[in-house]
């Protein structure tokens, strides 16, 4: 078993070590499978899930047999509650459910996904029956060792407000709030984040902010996940940052692309004082199985690695693949945003689906932020690329090395 470990410095006392998985959805019609193989497809990175003292996944769609999909734009992600047997199989803990898929089948969806994991002993994080449940840490840790971990997804579709179920949707000033509580409390506070942008190799710029804005707020750690891909890692001030570690087990699709095949666990060390190391473990993300890597294909993961790790420290090197992603990207959604005029009944389903792309371009911070960023492109006649910043996100979304499943 081959991992790669940061450490930022010597730890003091007693460790507690918590390995925290990238996105799991095991897919609808893929239930009964995973089902069947649980132990087949987790038997791989078993040992060094066992041999954390705290096992997490990120688990992104709902549990659910209820016919009652959301409207949005995107998937609307299940699995039946026997795929659950995945998290068994890893002796699971807790679960982050804070993501833009456990809401897609409505309330009675999630109400279905809390008592899913809640029959199994399974803890979880970042979704509620009210906006107050979902905010709530989740308490854990060891003899002298006290985590609050705190859950939140970007607002995308499934989010809480009101007196509605969902995830918890992020609020920076609010998690600030609850980093200075938790810490006055006596508990190391770790920050889990759900969002950024799919399929590109680098945290935005916007993003990053934000990650170290959390570390200077008292986070012991943070960790980040959405993209499909795996991003890279920094230490903020002594405080571990993992901004994406790629899928971990989610079944591809004939459109991904390869960088959705491969990812890695990472499992921090925490002492009294904080997190002091993080060791990863990378594999491959396969419907037959969690496949761990070859030693050549080790070596080609770490030279990866250290691509991924460059531009978060280099402000100038990482605007610049963020102003190349948003020519090619962020423009053409614009351009393709069709024009609007006011509609004859704002309550009619039809119309109210019609406005949900560009709900979502408005409402959800990264794509947000892809707008704004374009838009100020344009403004300022800055639509122009190096054609080696372009270059490299597209090798990295399909890195040679990584085979996509047949």
């Amino acid at each position: 078993m081959l991992t790669h470990t940061m450490e930022c410095r010597k730890p003091e006392g007693d460790l507690f070590s918590v390995v925290i998985s990238g996105d799991i959805c095991p897919r609808e019609e893929n239930t009964a499978d995973a089902a069947a193989r649980a132990e087949e497809i987790t038997g791989n990175v078993k040992p060094f899930f066992e041999s954390a003292d705290f096992r997490i996944l990120q688990w992104e769609c709902a549990v659910t047999c209820q016919d009652t999909p959301i409207p949005k734009t995107g998937p609307n992600l299940r699995c039946g509650p026997e795929a659950l047997r995945l998290t068994t199989a890893l002796n699971t803990d807790a679960v982050l459910l804070a993501n833009n898929h456990t809401g897609d089948y409505g309330t009675f969806g999630i109400a279905d996904t809390l008592s899913a994991f809640r029959a199994l002993n399974i803890r979880t994080a970042g979704i509620g029956m009210t906006p107050e449940e979902a905010e709530k840490p989740l308490i854990f840790g060891g003899k002298d060792v006290r985590i609050a971990l705190v859950n939140a997804a970007e607002h995308e579709f499934g989010f809480a407000y009101g007196d509605r179920a969902g995830s918890n949707g992020l609020d920076p000033m609010r998690l600030a709030g609850q980093i200075r509580e938790l810490k006055q409390e006596g508990f190391l506070a770790v920050i889990a984040l759900h969002g950024g942008i799919e399929h590109y190799g680098f945290p935005a710029p916007r993003e990053q902010k934000l990650c170290r804005f959390l570390a200077d707020c008292g986070a012991a750690a943070v960790f980040c996940c959405h993209s499909h891909c795996p991003q890279g890692i920094e230490f903020c001030k002594g405080v571990p940052i993992v901004y994406s570690p790629g899928n971990f087990y989610f079944p591809g699709r004939p459109t991904s692309p390869s960088c959705w095949y491969h990812g890695y666990l990472p499992k921090f060390y925490f002492d009294c004082k904080g997190a002091c190391k993080v060791e990863i473990l990378p594999f491959f993300n396969r419907k037959q199985a969690v496949e761990l890597l070859s030693e050549e294909e080790m070596r080609l993961f770490e030279a990866e690695f250290e691509e991924l790790n460059a531009p978060l420290h280099d402000a100038a090197r990482s605007a610049e693949l963020y102003r190349a992603w948003c020519l090619h990207k962020g423009i053409p959604i614009l351009c393709n945003m069709p024009q609007r005029s006011t509609p004859e009944n704002w309550l009619d389903p039809a119309t109210v689906r019609s406005w949900l792309g560009f709900r979502n371009q408005l409402v959800n911070e990264s794509h947000c932020d892809l707008a704004r960023t374009s838009l100020l492109m344009i403004e300022r006649g800055e639509v122009c690329c190096s054609d080696a910043a372009w270059d490299k996100i597209v090798r990295l979304q399909n890195p040679v090395w990584v085979k996509k499943d047949a």
